[in-house]
């Protein structure tokens, strides 16, 4: 079984299980494996699992990749290897890929298991060779294996490092123990693995971790919009739907940075819940952070720019007053609204506006028509959902400064307040779904090969 174990020989240490396929390590939550380190890179390696073994690709990190102390740009993984990852130790191990068979174990091997201290106790003279009828039932009971228990829930996973599954069971003091908490000396029948505590071999058990069966990108819709509500869901949809409403209120044409804020805030959210989304599928709502939004401002005015150009050029034409039919218009808005979805996942998860040209964008959306068209449909319709209840928003905003009947006022208030609750949800939704989508098809749209 071939695994990574980050942190060795620390309170830290942490297990990952390396399915076979290719997976990208680095610090960004949209690799398909995740530390959070500085020393690590957003994308810093690449690990490819195959029958040959695995196979390490840096990924011009900036702290670089190191295995055994040496600089590496490609090398396949040899069991037992040291690895740093900028500055994090991480151990590999694995079984390396057998030239040719596997010579068989000699029979003496299996009572070393069954020996006692009293076996050495003393010399004894060299009885005649047995019959080969009087030797067949002791070997059979000296092979015989040492019973380990079933170890369900918590018991499957080490006392001393929590993250990391049980890979030895004492049959003496009746535990199990990861692999950096039995002792290791090597032997001339191989490595030797004892218990810490009784000082006595340890047998080797098998511990696998229950998948949930892989859901289709259909199956898992529904959840999108159950999402929002999980643990502080409703706070931060509440949070959010205040800050969007206010700095929406600012920017309109009243403050520069307002206007900034709010589409480099509206990036940033949907960005995050994307990379929730593709990291981790289980994991809750939560807010971004609230600095450096000038970036993904010019990121969100990107996305839309390269969406929508042609849509935006013959707006421009018409308004010099050259005779265009509007049924161009139509079709290029359509365009950019069947455009619009792909470019913004790319541009999130690689981070790059760069990301969102033709090249990346039209191959992924030909890789994936099925799901992506389903995701086009749900989106586009939660956008109008968005724009009609925007609309009778702002009937409820003129109402709120011209009445003077004050049920009339709280009641135009209370719209507002809960349409921007209720539109903060449907965008929250959409964008659940352009992760899921992300997630399904990452191999077929396969940007980080």
């Amino acid at each position: 079984m071939n695994r990574l174990i980050v942190h060795p020989n620390s309170p830290q240490a942490r297990e990952i299980e390396l399915q076979p396929g290719t997976h990208t390590l680095g610090r960004g939550e949209a690799n398909s494996i995740t530390i959070p380190e500085p020393s690590i890179s957003t994308r810093h390696c690449q690990l490819t699992v195959d029958d040959q073994g695995v196979e390490l690709t840096d990924l011009g990190s900036t702290n670089g990749t190191f295995v055994n102390g040496q600089p590496v740009r490609q090398v396949r993984l040899a069991p037992g290897q040291e690895i740093r990852l900028g500055s994090v130790p991480v151990q590999f191990h694995g079984d390396a890929p057998a030239a040719h068979p596997a010579p068989t174990p000699p029979v003496a091997e299996a009572p070393r298991l069954r020996l006692s201290a009293a076996a050495h106790a003393a010399p004894v003279a060299t009885p005649p060779p047995p019959t080969a009828a009087a030797t067949a039932e002791p070997a059979a009971e000296e092979s015989a294996p040492i019973a380990v228990p079933t170890l369900t829930g918590a018991q499957r996973f080490c006392r001393s490092h929590p993250k990391s599954l049980v890979r030895f069971w004492c049959p003496q003091c009746q535990h199990a123990f990861c692999e950096m908490c039995v002792t290791t000396r090597p032997t001339s029948a191989g490595p030797l693995r004892t218990c810490r505590t009784c000082a006595v071999e340890v047998a080797p058990v098998d511990v696998q971790l229950a998948r949930e069966p892989e859901r289709s990108f259909y199956a898992k819709i529904p959840g999108a919009f159950i999402y929002p509500f999980r643990d502080m869901g409703i706070v931060i949809l509440g949070v959010s739907a205040v800050i969007f409403a206010a700095l929406g209120f600012l920017s309109g044409g009243i403050s520069l940075w307002a206007t900034v804020a709010y589409y480099g805030l509206l990036f940033t959210f949907m960005q995050n819940i994307i990379h929730t989304t593709a990291s981790a599928e289980k994991e809750p709502l939560g807010f971004p952070e609230l600095d450096g939004l000038l970036g993904p401002a010019l990121q969100m005015g990107g996305t839309v720019l390269i969406s929508f150009w042609p849509a935006l050029l013959i707006l421009i034409l018409i308004w010099q007053g050259y005779e265009i039919p509007s049924a161009a218009l139509v079709a290029a808005v359509l365009l950019g609204c069947v455009y619009f979805p792909m470019a913004f996942l790319v541009i999130a998860i690689k981070d790059s506006v760069l990301a969102g040209n033709p090249l990346i964008v039209l191959p992924s959306i030909l890789r994936i028509p099925g799901p992506y068209s389903i995701t086009v449909v749900l989106v586009l319709g939660v956008y109008g959902l968005q724009q009609l209840g925007q609309l009778i928003s702002a009937v409820a905003g003129s109402v709120t400064f011209a009445t003077l009947d004050m049920s009339t006022l709280f009641l135009a208030i209370g719209f507002k307040l809960v349409w921007g609750f209720i539109s903060v949800y449907l965008m929250t939704v959409s964008t659940r779904v352009l992760g899921l989508l992300y997630l399904s098809t990452k191999q077929r749209l396969a940007w980080f090969s």
